[in-house]
């Protein structure tokens, strides 16, 4: 992420840029506006400018930003008045000087946030269906997304779950965004804060209001992945979601309606954890209106060589090489594979042979698929 700073205090501005750095933020500096104006461009993610500052302020210099840019105010000179103008010209976090570096960084990673988000709303789903059983699962998947009702995704590790759900999502009439959460990538503790955000003050950290991504994803569509993952205290009020369609963020006592279509994945057997008291049956019945199995990639062979071709027009066009294919014998080898990791495996495989092969002929040696092979670049 690359950060403007627009300060003229220079011991402000540099023990902010030297910060910001050492959090792992690409850091630009200006030591006003007018010089600020010349010179940044769209490489700019996010803008933190003083309030007070010679030959232009920052009231002015946001104006003339023309709400382009994603801007952090800060001042040690805080005035109702210069609030609501920041307020009214788009700029919603506000920093009285002085500040610790951890709320400017919340105001910087939600804005990081948000824009990913923003930029979901235009969602690509990127895979190739040539397999019969592969087209009868998009048929099913095309009835499905003209509904509201809630769908889950079943299948192996790997085999493309995420991108059904964005292709449901960008067939349905939902004006929202596709935002999506993999329970397993999230400690346990930050779930709940994830899914249904907080109020200031809910916690010793909450210094500001955070938005989850329910409220985020109101009116699109919210993909649950790893569903059978999320902690079984939890699922309770998922449930209660599910049913109301309304949520309570943390330490906050006024509810939240939204209307959000969700749509869960999972490789696990939830029936059997059902049995086991590890997943709530009434949340299952809720989340599974809609079962869809997604084959592993060894069941569905004629997607294979599709799915390769287009993975490796993706690789070239991404390390700018102009031109690589793969070899008749080197083909063979990947319709004669396992693949264990279905697609997300076929992926890797594909950027490792463009990355090692020689020439412009990708051959079978260059796949490494067997043991020996993958031993041998360990």
């Amino acid at each position: 992420m690359k950060i403007a700073i627009v300060e003229d205090d220079i011991n402000m501005r540099k023990s902010l840029s030297l910060a910001l750095k050492e959090e792992g933020y690409e850091v630009v500096e200006f030591k006003d506006a007018i010089s600020a104006l010349k010179k940044i461009d769209e490489s700019i993610d996010l803008i933190i400018t003083d309030i007070k500052m010679p030959k232009m302020d920052g009231i002015e210099f946001v104006k003339r930003l023309n709400s382009k840019y994603e801007v952090i105010m800060i001042t040690g000179y805080a005035s109702l008045e210069g609030a609501i103008e920041c307020i009214r010209l788009g700029v919603k976090d506000f920093l009285i000087k002085p500040f610790e570096l951890e709320e400017l960084i919340k105001a910087i990673e939600a804005k990081r946030r948000y824009k990913e988000i923003l930029k979901s709303k235009n969602i690509k789903h990127d895979f190739v269906i040539k397999d019969e059983k592969s087209k009868k699962i998009l048929n099913i998947a095309k009835k499905v997304a003209k509904t509201n009702v809630p769908v889950m995704l079943l299948g192996e590790s790997g085999v493309g779950k995420e991108e059904f759900a964005k292709f449901i999502h960008k067939e349905s009439e939902r004006e929202g965004e596709f935002v999506a959460i993999n329970m397993s990538a999230i400690p346990d503790n930050l779930i709940e804060s994830e899914l249904f955000g907080y109020v200031k003050g809910a916690f010793t950290d909450a210094v500001a209001d955070k938005k989850g991504l329910f409220e985020l994803a109101n009116k699109g569509t919210l993909f649950l992945d790893e569903i059978a993952e999320m902690p079984y205290h939890l699922q309770s009020k998922l449930l209660r979601v599910l049913q109301e369609g309304e949520f309570y963020p943390l330490g906050s006592t006024k509810p939240v309606k939204i209307d959000v279509r969700i749509i869960s994945a999972t490789n696990k057997n939830i029936k059997e954890m059902i049995k086991n008291n590890k997943f709530r049956e009434d949340l299952y019945y809720r989340l599974s209106t809609i079962p869809i199995y997604i084959p592993p990639l060894r069941e569905r062979k004629d997607d294979i060589l599709p799915i390769t071709k287009k993975v490796l027009e993706n690789v070239l066009s991404e390390l700018g090489i102009d031109n690589k294919y793969f070899s008749k014998e080197a083909e063979e080898m990947l319709l004669e594979y396992d693949w264990p990791g279905n697609v997300r495996e076929l992926i890797n495989v594909v950027k490792r042979a463009v990355i090692l092969s020689e020439n412009e002929e990708i051959k079978k040696e260059d796949l490494f698929l067997f043991k020996e092979m993958e031993e041998c670049i360990m």
